[in-house]
Formats: C-alpha cells, structure tokens, sequence
C-alpha cells in the first residue's frame, strides 16, 4: 500500500523537527572512496564521491558520483532514545524514500547497535582503533597533514580482519578519518577527505552539503519497506524501485 506519508515516515520527520530548535554540532564532510587493483593504474581504479553528513544522533551519507555518473541516493540513518534505529533510503531524483523501523532491520539481519552506529557516523570505530598501533608522522606528514583543516592529525597503522594492513590518518577532534587505507592481498581501498565542515555553513561558503532537509523530506513520497510487496505487480511502481540501487531487502521485491 503506497501512501504519501508513511506512520514511519511522520517519525521520521517529527524527529528531524525536534532536532532543529536545538543547536548542536555539525559535522560535513566530503570524502572519495577510490578501490585499486594492484598494481594501481588508473584505468583499474573504481571512484565514488560522497557525503556524510552528521548531527548528534542522525548520519546522512549521501552517493554524488561513482565512476564519474552521477548518483543520487542517500542513507539515512536516526538513532532512537532507546537506542533503537530508523533508516530510509532516499532517491532524490524520485522524490521517494523508503523507510524502514528498527524491526525491519532485524528482519533484514542489519545490525543495530554502538559499533554499526559508529561505522556510519565515524567511518573508523573506537575498538578498530583500539586495536591499531599510534605512531609518530613522518616529517613530511607532520609539515602537510598535522593541522589539516584546523584540526590534529594522529596516524594508527597495523592490520584489521583477517591481515588486512591498515593506515588510518585521524581527526579526534571530529571523530573523522583524513585518510584510511587499507591493503589487501590483490587491491587496495582508499578513502579520502576531500571537505570538512563543522557548525552551521557560513553565508558565501563554495561547496555547501546538499544535507535532506526537513522540507525536503516532507515532500518525498514514502513507504514503508513492508509495503513493497503489494507493489510488485503495479508496472508504474516497479519502475522507480529498479532504480532503488542499494535500498537493503529489494533483492526479494526486484524480480
């Protein structure tokens, strides 16, 4: 059943309309995630651009451009007082989103909790640093990368999973890699800081973060993720979900 506003849809906003009478901190930042093969050449390098955008308990990671196409979905994600998740996935060019409730994300086998929370809104967690090694910059690191954006930089190197050696330059004034890299046996993935911002955006910045807005939102359409299967013998409905790329669960619904 396809309704305009959704009841997880309505949280969703109630939440984002509490949020904006309270003045917190805000962290945007742009990175690129570039995967390798080794040895590296352009040629074999996968690209994509994106945004993470973050307020104290909401992250947005917004998709610009992968390969060089562009991408236009984001992911968002509402922690709960009690510690409980919302997620909707976002198709900007659709004007839709599709909502899920922290029981669909059980369901789905999608973790919730502290660790996955931080894998969202800090990209690298506390115990995966826990279980790196801090060292000293090199000389040519501290001249560049010790005041990046305003910000310390501390480097943590040694291995994560199964020996996969790793290279975190991080911000722990931010709670935000500069860089992450990570080696594997065959390819390498890179992630890079491209653009931090922090607190609300000045008037005249270049770049601003196209963060979904509470307006924005209420004129999406929504559904819910457990009213998919109703749609998919409806050609018009089934159109906008094959674009749905990413949107967890749809493997069962896109057949």
């Amino acid at each position: 059943m396809n309704k305009t506003i959704q009841m997880l849809g309505l949280a969703a906003l109630a939440m984002l309309a509490a949020k904006a009478s309270i003045a917190e901190e805000v962290v945007n930042a742009r990175f690129e995630t570039t995967q390798c093969a080794t040895p590296c050449t352009d040629a074999s390098a996968k690209r994509l651009q994106w945004w993470l955008m973050r307020e104290d308990d909401q992250v947005e990671i917004r998709h610009l451009y992968q390969n060089g196409q562009p991408a236009h979905n984001s992911s968002l994600w509402m922690k709960k007082p009690a510690g409980q998740f919302n997620y909707s996935f976002l198709m900007h060019e659709d004007g839709r989103t599709i909502d899920y409730s922290d029981v669909d994300l059980k369901l789905l086998a999608i973790k919730t909790d502290l660790n996955i929370w931080q894998v969202k809104s800090q990209l690298v967690t506390d115990e995966e640093l826990g279980k790196l090694k801090k060292v000293a910059l090199d000389m040519q690191q501290q001249m560049e990368k010790q005041q990046q954006y305003g910000h310390d930089v501390e480097k943590y190197v040694g291995e994560l999973g199964n020996g996969v050696r790793t290279e975190v330059l991080w911000m722990p004034a931010v709670k935000l890699p500069y860089s992450v890299q990570y080696h594997y046996p065959e390819h390498t993935v890179t992630i890079q800081l491209q653009v931090l911002q922090t607190g609300a955006p000045a008037a005249g910045d270049a770049v601003i973060a196209p963060k979904a807005s509470l307006a924005t939102l209420s004129n999406y359409q929504h559904v819910d993720f457990t009213d998919l299967g109703d749609m998919e013998h409806n050609p018009s409905e089934m159109q906008w979900l094959t674009r749905a790329h990413g949107a967890p669960g749809l493997q069962a619904h896109n057949h």
